[in-house]
C-alpha cells in the first residue's frame, strides 16, 4: 500500500504542477449556464486548441521532467547504482544476430530495474554482461555471483532478483516476458532516443521482426524510420512511428507494402481502441479495413513497449485496391512529380485555408484518364495548409487533403475538387439534386457513406467528419463512378477518452462523454472562427442525416451490420468471455511489460487526457466495453422506432414481398436488408416462428 500510495503522489506532483497547468488554457469555455453542471466533473477539451497549441513548450517541459530525476519525491533510492552496464543477450538462440539483446531498464515509479524479455527468449540460455564501477566485485543475484558473459538459466528460477555488487545493495531487478512478436531496429545515426526529441528527424537501420513461436517475418534494411501522427506524437512520451522498407514485404500475413506504421497507443490505456473500432467496420463490411497485429519492440537494446504494427492507409493492391493514378502519373512525366513547382489558386498563400481554393504541382503530362483512383481525407481548417501537398476546400468550407496521387496535377486537382463540389451542392440542396440534375447518390456510395458515419458515431471519435476521415473514388474504366467511405482510421481518443462539445450552425450539440446523445452527426464544418467566413456550418453527415430516408437507411445498417458485432464485443450478462476482453487476454503479458515501462494505468492522474484509466489493464479495457455496451444500449433504442415491423426487404413497406423475402432467407437462397425488422416474436432470433407471425398479420391486414 505504502508503494501505491508514493507512486501515485509523484504522477499527482508532477501532472498538476505542469500538465495540468498547461491543459487549462485548452479547457473549453461555456456560456450557456445548461452546461455548467457537466463543467464541474467533466475536464474538457478543444480539439482545434489543442492542435494549435501542440508544438509549444509545455508538454515538452513536463516529459523532460518525467524522464528526468524525482528530485520531488526523494524515492529514486536506486535510480544509480555502481553497475555501469547489465545487458541480457542470446534472446534469439535460434537466429544468427547481432542484434537481440536488451539492456536493464529504472523503473523511477517502482525504484527498481527490469528486465523485459520476448516471448521467444529461453530464459534457461540467456547470457548476462555487466560492467560495474568496483574493481574486482562481482554481480550477485539473490547472493548467487554471476559470471559476466556466460550463458546461464539462473534467470528461468525467478522473476525478481536481489542485485548487489560486493557488499552494497543494488536494488531489486524483475523479469518479465511477453507472449507477441517482436520488432528489433538497430538505427544507424542517433537512436529513437533523438528521433523523439525531433519530429523532422529521420533515421535509417535494419529490423528483425519475429512471430510469437520465433518465425521470421522480415529481417533487412529500413530505408526511412519517422514521426507519426499529431497529437499523438506530440501528446505521447512513448512515440509511434512510420516505417518505410526498402523493399515490400508481406509482415505476418498482412500482405506485402514497403509503408507500415507503428502506433504507440500512449494516449489510450486500453490500447484496444484503434484494433477493436477498425475490426467493428470490418464486421460491418467495410470495403478497406487495415490490418494490425501488437508487437514487442526493442532498439538498439532499448525496450519501448506494446506497439500496434498496422497497415498504413494507401492505394495500393493490399490496401485500399483501386487504381493507382500517381503511379501512372510518374510514367508520363520524366522529372520526379515533387520536383515541379507547387502552385495555389483561390488563395494568396499555399498554406492558406480558403474556400473554393485548391492546390497542386505544374505537372506537365497527365494520363488519358485521371477520374481515379483518388484517395482523400478530412483535414481540420487548421492542418489543412501545413499537411496538405495536393488539396481543395469546398465551396462550404470543407478541406480536403489529396492523399494519392501525392502530387497531383492542376487537371487532376481540378477534376476530383469540381466532382466533390457537384456531390457537396447536391447534399446541402432541399431536393438533395444540384443544378446539374443530379442526385447525391450519383456521386457517393450511399450505403458506404453511413457505414463510415456509423463507425464514427458508435466511438463517438473526437476527429468523426473533421480530420483522418478518408474516402477514394476509383477510375470511371474500373470504378463505379462514386466516392466510398473508409476506411476507418484514429481512435485513440474515442470512447470517452477525450471529453469535448461539438455544435454546428444548426444548434445540435453533442458531447463526447454522455453516450445518450448523437455526436458525430452534429459535427460542424469548420474553418476561421473570424467574423463574415461561411464557417462552423453542417458537415456533410449532419446534412445528409437530416433526411427521413437517410435515418432509415442508418437504422436498417445499424441493426444489420453493426448491432451483433458491438453485441459480441460487450458480450451478455452470462457472457464470462466478451470479445473485447478476450482481445486483451491475448496481449496480457505484453501489456503488462509496456505499464512497467510506461506507467500507462493505474487511475484518472496517469492519464494525458480524460480519465479513461483502470486499476489495471483490464480495467482499462473494461472501461471501454462498458461504454460501448451504454452506446448500443442507446443506439438500439434511438433506431429501433425507424424500422417498419416486418419490414424485412428495406423498401418501407411491410407486405408479401417481405414474406417471399424471409421464405428465401430461411431457405438460404436468399438476403434480407433488415432483419432486425423480421424479429416478430422479439426473442433475438429469427427463424421459422417469426414467418408465421408475419403471414398471419398480412392475412389480418387484408
Amino acid at each position: 500500500m505504502l508503494r501505491r500510495e508514493s507512486k501515485r503522489e509523484k504522477i499527482k506532483n508532477i501532472k498538476s504542477a505542469k500538465l495540468f497547468s498547461g491543459f487549462l488554457a485548452f479547457i473549453m469555455s461555456f456560456s450557456c449556464l445548461k452546461y455548467q453542471a457537466f463543467a464541474e466533473s467533466t475536464e474538457f477539451f478543444d480539439r482545434e486548441e489543442v492542435y494549435i497549441d501542440a508544438d509549444s513548450d509545455i508538454l515538452l517541459q513536463d516529459s523532460e521532467d518525467k524522464e528526468g530525476d524525482d528530485e520531488n519525491t526523494g524515492s529514486n533510492f536506486y535510480a544509480n547504482t555502481p553497475v555501469k552496464e547489465f545487458k541480457v543477450s542470446n534472446i534469439l538462440p535460434q537466429i544468427e544476430t547481432d542484434i537481440d539483446y536488451t539492456y536493464w531498464w529504472y523503473s523511477k515509479w517502482e525504484d527498481c530495474h527490469y528486465i523485459f524479455l520476448p516471448a521467444t527468449a529461453d530464459r534457461n540460455k540467456l547470457t548476462i554482461t555487466y560492467e560495474t564501477e568496483l574493481e574486482e566485485e562481482d554481480l550477485y543475484l539473490n547472493g548467487k555471483p554471476i559470471v559476466s558473459g556466460q550463458i546461464t538459466s539462473y534467470l528461468s528460477q525467478a522473476d525478481e532478483f536481489e542485485v548487489t555488487v560486493g557488499d552494497v545493495s543494488c536494488g531489486k531487478l524483475k523479469i518479465m516476458q511477453s507472449n507477441t512478436g517482436c520488432i528489433y531496429l538497430n538505427t544507424s545515426r542517433g537512436g529513437l532516443d533523438a528521433l523523439d526529441a525531433n519530429k523532422g528527424l529521420i533515421e535509417t537501420g535494419s529490423a528483425l521482426m519475429l512471430n510469437s513461436a520465433g518465425g521470421i517475418e522480415y529481417k533487412g534494411y529500413i530505408e526511412k524510420l519517422t514521426a507519426h501522427g499529431n497529437s499523438s506524437w506530440d501528446y505521447s512520451l512513448k512515440k509511434p512511428y512510420n516505417i518505410k522498407l526498402t523493399s515490400k514485404a508481406n509482415l505476418y500475413g498482412m500482405g506485402k507494402s514497403k509503408k507500415w506504421i507503428l502506433l504507440g497507443n500512449y494516449l489510450d490505456h486500453s490500447m484496444l481502441r484503434n484494433k477493436t473500432t477498425i475490426e467493428m467496420s470490418r464486421a460491418a463490411g467495410i470495403e478497406y479495413a487495415m490490418d494490425s497485429v501488437f508487437v514487442d519492440l526493442y532498439a538498439d537494446g532499448s525496450y519501448r513497449g506494446t506497439y500496434q504494427l498496422i497497415e498504413r492507409v494507401k492505394i495500393e493492391k493490399n490496401r485500399v485496391n483501386i487504381h493507382d493514378l500517381g503511379d501512372e502519373t510518374e510514367e508520363c512525366n520524366e522529372k520526379e512529380l515533387s520536383s515541379y513547382k507547387r502552385i495555389v489558386e483561390g488563395a494568396s498563400r499555399l498554406d492558406e485555408y480558403m474556400e473554393d481554393s485548391f492546390k497542386y504541382y505544374d505537372i506537365p503530362n497527365n494520363p488519358v484518364d485521371i477520374t481515379g483512383g483518388y484517395l482523400l481525407e478530412f483535414q481540420l481548417w487548421n492542418r489543412y495548409g501545413i499537411k496538405a501537398k495536393s488539396g481543395f476546400v469546398t465551396s462550404k468550407g470543407q478541406a480536403i487533403e489529396i492523399n494519392e496521387p501525392e502530387y497531383a496535377s492542376r487537371e487532376q486537382a481540378l477534376y476530383i475538387k469540381n466532382f466533390v463540389q457537384d456531390m457537396e451542392d447536391a447534399i446541402y440542396s432541399d431536393t438533395g439534386y444540384n443544378s446539374k440534375g443530379k442526385h447525391y447518390s450519383d456521386y457517393i456510395d450511399v450505403d458506404s457513406f453511413i457505414t463510415a458515419y456509423l463507425v464514427q458515431e458508435i466511438s463517438m471519435n473526437v476527429d468523426a467528419t473533421q480530420a483522418s476521415f478518408f474516402f477514394y473514388k476509383d477510375s470511371d474504366k474500373s470504378g463505379d463512378g462514386k466516392l466510398h467511405f473508409g476506411p476507418a482510421w484514429d481512435f485513440d481518443l474515442s470512447y470517452n477518452n477525450f471529453s469535448t462539445v461539438v455544435s454546428n450552425s444548426n444548434g445540435e450539440i453533442g458531447t463526447s462523454w454522455n453516450t445518450n446523445n448523437l455526436f458525430a452527426a452534429y459535427f460542424p464544418i469548420n474553418g476561421y472562427k473570424e467574423s463574415g467566413r461561411p464557417t462552423y456550418g453542417i458537415s456533410w453527415v449532419g446534412q445528409l442525416c437530416k433526411k427521413d430516408d437517410i435515418k432509415k437507411r442508418i437504422a436498417e445498417i445499424y441493426f444489420e451490420n453493426f448491432e451483433p458485432y458491438l453485441s459480441a464485443l460487450v458480450g451478455s450478462e452470462n457472457d464470462n468471455d466478451p470479445l473485447i476482453i478476450n482481445m486483451a487476454k491475448e496481449i496480457l503479458p505484453s501489456a503488462e511489460m509496456n505499464n512497467a515501462r510506461w506507467h500507462m494505468y493505474g487511475g484518472k492522474e496517469y492519464c494525458v487526457f480524460g480519465s479513461s484509466s483502470g486499476d489495471d489493464f483490464i480495467g482499462s479495457v473494461e472501461i471501454v466495453r462498458n461504454f460501448i455496451e451504454k452506446r448500443k444500449t442507446y443506439l438500439s433504442q434511438l433506431w429501433k422506432p425507424l424500422l417498419v415491423r416486418g419490414d424485412v426487404n428495406g423498401d418501407g413497406l411491410f407486405n408479401m414481398a417481405d414474406v417471399v423475402a424471409m421464405q428465401k432467407w430461411l431457405m438460404c437462397s436468399g438476403s434480407l436488408n433488415c432483419k432486425k425488422a423480421g424479429d416478430l416474436c422479439e426473442d433475438g432470433v429469427i427463424n421459422i416462428f417469426d414467418l408465421c407471425v408475419m403471414k398471419r398479420e398480412i392475412l389480418a391486414l387484408k
